[in-house]
This record gives structure tokens, C-alpha cells and sequence, in this order.
């Protein structure tokens, strides 16, 4: 026995002098010179003929011997036939083999490992105990370091057995098996036996017994899709290699047998039949003790060991934070079609997932565990999400591949947290309820859900600033026909409705009001441009509705990915970097095969000066707008609410100093919200309560760090209306900043100085009282300005007065006091004062209700005289005062009744 020992560790040393005298470094000689074979092929053809005259004696009588076996002959011509037509050794069949890879966050921390139908982690040889390598050789193959691939003996002694019993013994090696299972079929003829037997005396004599057994040791099936010894050891007892106990080793190496009946946790756990396993490890134990690889004490002591096996296999667990793993799988699968310009489509993704599950690669996310696992507690722990608007929505169900009906809470939520420094993704959930199963529907990237008004500072605000606008440029919130408005009637309607009239764009996007962003749009940037803008921020073309309320009021169905993407672009001085759920993947051997950050797509798609203007309007948006509910104690914040149409969905976009985050909330059917649904109100709040959770503790600071000089702002003054350069006349202005050599030059051509009636607001006509006579400025509409395409009466329900022409030269004067005005007045005006006169006589004489109803009559009537208010404001307020004077004095017997308005007279008949 001692000198069977000695006889395999000489085996074992010829065989690593072989490999050194090679001259190549053990590791590369493993995986060859791509990095991917453990095989290299040949440089040098052998001598052919040489070769299969020498291998073809050696086959025939290993031929014999098998054939003996089988009760039948054989043929030296056959057996040459079969030789010749053997597979090329030389071949990546021999280690082309899944692999299983990993996963890990931001921190290096392994997440979980991604496999296909086989869980692979190669071992390398180095990492291999030897007690394990003796148990497999042990069983498996005795004289496994001194033969050339085939074992004569051993073929004799399985004759010898399969003729004195009744059962067959084979008599194939580890080379061997490692040739079945890699290079031939398992199918059981003469030919795949003498080419397997061929090929391996071909491998024994190309490379060393090392090499061949961590292939063999990385390749067998060890049961429960454990493939190699290292997956099998951490699947069923939980354990690396160099933590193998004695026992262990034997029970991984009597596995290979028959893994399903030597299945350790299912003879444990299922089966409860222990023995099963428990009376093959003990046979390869004894057989370890036998060929002398473990002593008396150690065969003994690992007899006695308990064996421990995991009852669970983990390879069955959904993994941790499965939303961002799977974005992870589906992200790494867009770059290996990216870097080898493949199409994307089904086919080629199914084969590039296949290869990421099963090439062995290293993918380091940039999940941070703390804040994904925050946003999914905030998620699936809320307590107040919208209803839906009808009952019945609030359920719906999902029939899967299998025939399993899942019933779905509506609505459901998605949200997405990016480093907008980096554009690395944090965090990522896409439904409300934690998954129960892989590849379940990720809200987050696969649904594409109008988003409302969050997308107009991406669309709208952001292109027009571009352009040239500035934060206090002017544009009209009016309600009228808009040119290129398709539907409705020509225009949109605002939130709550009633219009503003002139509005600069911070009240515009603060107020989130719709009129004036259609009008941004269609007047300023242009529906082509604005879908520009979305593309270079990396929203699909196929999610944007390239209509003017597709972009002003966002139903075009943005993922939340791209809308966080979108905003995070602005937090980063206007420069987009395409979010990515991972920095690199790594080989076997550590070489970088993707670098996401390198590959990515990133550009400057707001000038510097946009985005900060962006910036500090959207903070104010967050400070006194529609987005109060997401103000952070402590922290700068800033974003955009968003409510879709009837209520179909809610959204907020926002940002901090240090992240972008975006929470969509709807119903997969598109279905309607409660009508009390809107974005700062059901979105807005759940934003505010992870990211308060997520900056706990951080330092405040300004979301960008330039200030608005550094970023190329100045502050400058405008007309309120004109949004021009003020004029002398202009009688209100706004301050706000613009980017430098965009302020306007041109002055305020809608202001004229002139005497102002202040009954009508327009120029004194000749009619007008004096006492309606002011200083002042006259509207007057220039043919170039958009509002001179409105009805003049349109006009004037916002600006009173207004008229239009380029001058006052030929503008109107007070439409109040005309001719005919003054024609109807003029008797009316001295009842008027008369009458006054009479109602104050009788005050004293009045009780204290009556006359303070009479005090209220006189002052309307007086306003009307004093004002020079048009004939029928005059008319009613005499009738009004008459008849309440009369009314008065009726109730007041001790006073003799006298007829107000003098003795006989009675109140002016009305024209």
C-alpha cells in the first residue's frame, strides 16, 4: 500500500515537472492563451501516420478487451476506422462550460450569483484540498497519476467481474470520463468507447494530470444542478473548499456515481433516507484507507463525523433587491449588444443573458444596499396611496406562462434614486409589493406612463431657456386659440382653472400652469426641438407622443428611469450621463470585459446657465409651489409634480445636493385616480419620505456649486407684460436672471404715456369727467407681438384698455364716455347729485340699520357721478338708492313722508 502511495505522488510530481518544463505559468496554461480555455490547441501537427499506427495497436487491444466485455469481437480495420475519425482533442468542448456568475454592490459585496440550468464556480487547482482530490481518485481512479488515460488493469479486472457476475463494471478513467463528458455522447457503442480511450491517451499526453483534474473536478454533476466541486460544496453544507471536513469530501466525491440517488439533502430531507448517502460516503472512505491516502485514525474519525447538510438550497431563493438585479441583467445585456454591435431584439438578448449567466463574469453594480433597501421599506410599507376612482379598478390579475392567476393591488408605484454626479443608479423599485418571483413586472424601466407636467422642464422650460429666454421672459396664460394646438378648443386648460394673463416663466413652472406651457412650447421651441431635447436625454423615441400635449402636458409615457435620468441631467450642470445599474464586469481572471462608465452615452444637453436657472425655479416650485409636500427639513430641494389627465397617474421628479429621484404612481390599465389625486399631493409625499430617510446626517449645500455669476447669469429687469426692456410708462417690471447677451435690448413698445380715464383704463376721449382724468400708460398692441393674433375683447379682459397699433396715433380713447354717453348722462347727472342731497337730509331722521343701507347707496351713487361711470352703472345706482330711501322713510311714521328727490318729483325714466 505504502509503495501504491509513493507510486501516485510520483505520478503526481512527473506531472507538475511537466508543466513547469513547459515554460508557461500554471495559471495561463489553464486558461489558455484567450483566457477562456483551460485546453490550448495545437501548435504543431503531430505525425499523423506515426500516430495512429502507434495508438491504433494500443486500441485494439484495449478494443478486445472491450469488446470482450460485451461478449462480441472486433476488427483492427474497424478500429482504425474509429481512431481516424475521432473528434480533434484540440477542441473548446473540453472547459466550454457554464459557469456561474456574480454579483455584487456598490461596496463589493456579493448580492447574489446568476446561473443557468447548471451552478458552476471554478475552482481552480491551487484551491482544491488535496483530501478532496484523494477521495475523488480513490473512487474514481486508483492509479489516476500513473497511467497514460487508460487504466489496462483496470479494463481486465472489470472483464474478469462482468464474467463472473451477472452486472457490468466499467472500466473508464477520470481522462476518460472527462472525454465522455465533454468531447463524445454518453451513448454506450464500440466507437464512442475506442475513440473516448483514444482521445484520452491524445489528452494524457498533451497536457499535465493537474490540468485534467480541475477540468474533470469543475465539470462533473454532483446533483441539484450543482456542477464542480466548489458550487456543490457552498450549495449543500454551506462551505468553501479549505472548510471541507473529511466526510464532506468523501460525500461530494461518492456523488458522482449517481447524483441523483446520492443526493445528500434530498436523502436527508425529502427522501429521509440518510443511509443512502451516508453508506457511500462510508465506501469512500474505506477505499481512501485502503489505497493509503488517509490513516487508520483519520478513516475511523471520519466514520464517526456527523455529516451536516443545508436543508435549503439557496440556489431556489429570489435573490435580494430582485428589482435592481434584474434592471442589472438587463442593463449588462444592452452594453454586450452595444460593444458587439448586435441588434437588439429577443433572440440576441435570450443568448447574451445566457452568456452572462453562464460565462463565470464578475458584475460590480452600483446598488447601495442602505438606500435601495430604504426606498423599498418606504414602498411597501405606505400607508396612503390614491384610490382608484372606481372600486372595481382597485384589483387586477395576472395570468402567468404556468397557469398561476396573481391578483394585483392597483394603483402601483415605481420609483428610481441616481447619484446625479456619477449617474450611477442607487436604487430601484418598481411595484408595491415586494416580488414573489424572478422576473416579475419592473414598473421601474418596463412601463412607460404619461408623466403630466413633471416632464415640462425637460420639454419645455429647459429648450426654451436654451433659446435664449430667461427666467423672467414673459408669455401669456390666456385663454384663447393657440396656433399648432390640436384639440380641445385650441388650447389647453389650467389645473383648477382662470388664467393669469401675463406670467414670466418661474410663475409659469412654480404655478405648473398649462396654458403658458403650451404657449412656451409652440412659441418658442418648437415641437421638433423639444423631442430633441428628450432623445439626447435618453428617452426612447417610441415613449415620446410628438404632439404638443405629448410635450407641454406629458402624456407622452416616459419610463421613471428616464424621467430621473432626465432630471438628473439638469442637477448636473445640464450634462446627461446615461444612468447605469453597474461600473464593470470582470472575467475569471479579473480582465474588465465591459466598462459601463467608459461605454456609456454622455453629452451636455443644457447650457451650464439653463440648468442652474432650472435649478433655482424648481426649488422654488418645491418652496412655495406645487411641490410643497417634498420640502426636506435642513436639505435644498427641488423638483416637479406631475398629475396626468383625469387623474390617470401622479409623479414627482425632484433633486437634492447629492441625488435625483422620481416616483411614478398609477394603474397598469391606465385606469383613473381619485379625483383628490394629484402629484403633490400622492407622489410628492413619498418621495419626501425616503429621501429624508436617505440624508439623515448629510451637510446641506446648494444643489450646484457655481454660483449664478459662474455660471454665466446676470440679473435683469423687464416690462411685467411687454417682457421687453421697461419704458418709462411701463407700471409694473420683473427681476429675474438671464443668461448673458440674452437680455432683452429692444424697449417696451406696448406702454405710451397719456392721460389715462379711469373709468375705461384707455386714453382720455373728449367726454371723459375730469375727475376721470390720470396720468398713466396706454396699452397698445404691437402688430409683431402674439397677442395682436387674439380678439381685441380677449385682449382686453386681461389688459383693460388695451388697443391695437404701433401707436397711440391710431389706437382708441374711452369707449365709456361717448356722445352718447354724455347725451344720457347729462340730466341723469343732476338727478343723481339731487338725489344724493335729499338721502343725506334724511339720514338723522333714520334708524341706525336703514341708514347705514342708505350711507351704502349714496356712496354707489356718488362713485358713479364722481367717475363718470357709463349711463346704465348710473341708472342703477340712482334706482337702487330711490327705492331704498323710499323704502326707508315708509318705516318712519313720526316723520312727515316727503317724496325723495323734492317735492313732486320722481325718478328719471330709464332711455
Amino acid at each position: 500500500m505504502a509503495k501504491m502511495k509513493d507510486q501516485l505522488k510520483s505520478g503526481a510530481k512527473k506531472g507538475a515537472e511537466k508543466a513547469k518544463r513547459s515554460g508557461q505559468n500554471f495559471k495561463k496554461l489553464l486558461k489558455g492563451t484567450t483566457g477562456t480555455s483551460i485546453f490550448t490547441k495545437r501548435t504543431r501537427k503531430p505525425n499523423f501516420f506515426l500516430s495512429v499506427a502507434i495508438n491504433t495497436i494500443r486500441i485494439t487491444v484495449i478494443a478486445i478487451l472491450l469488446l470482450c466485455i460485451s461478449g462480441a469481437g472486433s476488427l483492427v480495420g474497424l478500429v482504425k476506422a474509429y481512431v481516424e475519425t475521432a473528434p480533434t482533442l484540440s477542441v473548446s468542448e473540453l472547459d466550454d462550460q457554464d459557469r456561474t456568475s456574480f454579483v455584487y454592490d456598490v461596496n463589493g459585496n456579493l448580492i447574489t450569483t446568476l446561473r443557468n440550468t447548471e451552478n458552476r464556480i471554478w475552482a481552480s487547482y491551487d484551491e482544491i484540498p488535496q483530501q478532496l482530490i484523494n477521495a475523488f481518485v480513490a473512487i474514481e481512479d486508483t492509479r489516476f497519476f500513473s497511467h497514460n488515460g487508460v487504466d489496462i488493469k483496470r479494463l481486465v479486472g472489470a472483464f474478469v467481474n462482468n464474467m463472473q457476475n451477472s452486472s457490468t463494471q466499467g472500466g473508464s478513467t477520470i481522462t476518460q470520463q472527462l472525454i465522455k463528458m465533454r468531447v463524445l455522447s454518453p451513448e454506450r457503442t464500440y466507437k464512442r468507447k475506442i475513440q473516448e480511450a483514444y482521445l484520452a491517451m491524445e489528452l494524457e499526453s498533451e497536457y499535465s494530470k493537474e490540468q485534467i483534474l480541475e477540468s474533470y473536478l469543475n465539470t462533473i454533476n454532483l446533483g441539484d444542478s450543482n456542477y464542480g466541486v466548489k458550487a456543490a460544496a457552498q450549495d449543500y453544507f454551506g462551505k468553501d473548499l479549505d472548510e471541507l471536513t473529511l466526510r464532506e469530501c468523501a460525500t461530494l466525491a461518492g456523488c458522482t456515481q449517481n447524483p441523483y440517488s446520492y443526493n445528500p439533502r434530498k436523502n436527508y430531507y425529502t427522501r429521509e433516507k440518510p443511509e443512502q448517502t451516508d453508506n457511500r460516503t462510508d465506501t469512500v472512505l474505506m477505499r481512501m484507507y485502503h489505497v493509503g491516502f488517509i490513516t487508520k485514525e483519520e478513516y475511523e474519525a471520519a466514520l464517526a463525523d456527523q455529516l451536516v447538510v443545508k436543508e435549503e438550497s439557496e440556489q431556489q431563493d429570489l435573490y435580494e433587491m430582485p428589482h435592481f438585479v434584474e434592471y442589472v441583467i438587463y442593463d449588462v445585456v444592452s452594453f454586450m449588444l452595444q460593444q458587439r454591435d448586435l441588434e437588439d431584439n429577443t433572440a440576441n438578448r435570450r443568448e447574451m443573458e445566457r452568456e452572462l449567466r453562464t460565462g463565470g463574469y464578475h458584475v460590480y453594480t452600483t446598488c447601495d444596499p442602505t438606500i435601495q433597501k430604504t426606498v423599498e421599506s418606504t414602498i411597501y410599507n405606505w400607508k396612503n396611496y390614491p384610490r382608484m376612482a372606481n372600486s372595481a379598478d382597485s384589483q387586477t390579475t395576472d395570468t402567468s406562462s404556468d397557469g398561476t392567476i396573481t391578483t394585483i393591488t392597483q394603483p402601483q408605484v415605481s420609483a428610481v434614486v441616481i447619484d446625479q454626479h456619477s449617474g450611477e443608479i442607487k436604487a430601484m423599485v418598481g411595484s408595491r409589493t415586494p416580488p414573489q418571483s424572478m422576473k416579475e413586472l419592473n414598473r421601474a424601466y418596463q412601463s412607460s406612463m404619461p408623466v403630466g407636467s413633471s416632464i415640462k422642464p425637460l420639454a419645455v422650460y429647459g429648450p426654451a431657456l436654451d433659446l435664449g429666454a430667461g427666467a423672467a421672459s414673459i408669455v401669456y396664460d390666456i385663454a384663447a386659440p393657440i396656433e399648432g394646438w390640436v384639440g380641445g378648443q385650441g388650447y389647453p386648460s389650467n389645473s383648477g382653472g382662470g388664467n393669469r394673463g401675463a406670467v414670466t416663466l418661474r410663475e409659469s413652472i412654480v404655478r405648473s400652469i398649462n396654458v403658458s406651457s403650451a404657449r412656451t412650447l409652440l412659441e418658442r421651441v418648437g415641437v421638433e426641438t423639444s423631442k430633441d431635447y428628450l432623445l439626447r436625454m435618453g428617452v426612447s423615441a417610441s415613449h415620446i407622443e410628438v404632439t404638443p400635449s405629448g410635450l407641454a402636458l406629458g402624456s407622452s409615457g416616459l419610463t421613471t428611469l428616464e424621467l430621473a435620468g432626465g432630471f438628473s441631467a439638469i442637477a448636473n450642470d445640464g450634462i446627461y450621463q446615461q444612468p447605469i445599474s453597474f461600473t464593470r464586469v470582470e472575467d475569471e481572471d479579473g480582465n474588465v470585459v465591459i466598462d459601463a462608465t467608459a461605454l456609456r452615452a454622455t453629452r451636455q444637453v443644457f447650457e451650464q446657465s439653463t440648468a442652474w436657472m432650472l435649478v433655482d425655479m424648481l426649488e422654488d416650485a418645491v418652496d412655495h409651489g406645487t411641490g410643497t409636500r417634498a420640502k426636506i427639513p435642513g436639505m435644498t430641494v427641488a423638483g416637479k409634480t406631475g398629475t396626468n389627465q383625469d387623474n390617470k397617474g401622479v409623479t414627482f421628479a425632484g433633486m437634492t445636493p447629492y441625488y435625483t429621484a422620481a416616483v411614478y404612481v398609477g394603474s397598469d390599465e391606465y385606469k383613473s385616480l381619485s379625483s383628490d389625486s394629484q402629484g403633490g399631493r400622492s407622489a410628492a409625499p413619498i418621495w419626501q419620505d425616503f429621501m429624508a430617510k436617505i440624508h439623515s446626517g448629510l451637510m446641506n449645500m446648494p444643489i450646484l456649486e457655481e454660483s449664478a455669476e459662474e455660471a454665466g447669469l446676470v440679473q435683469a429687469t423687464v416690462c411685467a407684460i411687454s417682457g421687453k426692456k421697461p419704458g418709462g410708462s411701463c407700471p409694473s417690471t420683473a427681476t429675474d436672471y438671464f443668461r448673458q447677451g440674452t437680455v432683452p435690448e429692444e424697449t417696451c413698445d406696448m406702454h405710451v404715456s397719456a392721460e389715462i380715464c379711469t373709468t375705461s383704463g384707455m386714453r382720455v376721449g373728449p367726454y371723459c369727467p375730469e375727475s376721470t382724468h390720470s396720468g398713466g400708460a396706454a396699452i397698445v398692441i404691437p402688430q409683431d407681438n402674439v397677442l395682436a393674433k387674439l380678439p381685441l375683447a380677449t385682449i382686453q379682459r386681461f389688459f383693460p384698455g388695451a388697443t391695437l397699433g404701433t401707436s397711440l396715433g391710431n389706437g382708441q380713447t374711452c369707449t365709456v364716455h361717448t356722445a352718447e354717453w354724455a347725451a344720457q348722462n347729462s340730466g341723469l347727472v343732476s338727478q343723481a347729485s339731487s338725489l344724493v342731497a335729499t338721502a343725506q337730509a334724511w339720514l338723522p331722521n333714520l334708524s341706525e340699520g336703514d341708514a347705514a343701507l342708505v350711507q351704502s347707496a349714496i356712496t354707489q351713487l356718488q362713485n358713479c357721478i364722481n367717475t363718470g361711470a357709463a349711463y346704465e352703472d348710473t341708472k342703477a345706482a340712482y334706482d337702487a338708492l330711490y327705492n331704498t330711501l323710499s323704502t326707508a322713510i315708509a318705516a318712519t311714521p313720526q316723520v312727515p313722508a316727503t317724496p325723495p328727490g323734492g317735492e313732486g318729483e320722481e325718478p328719471p325714466e330709464t332711455e
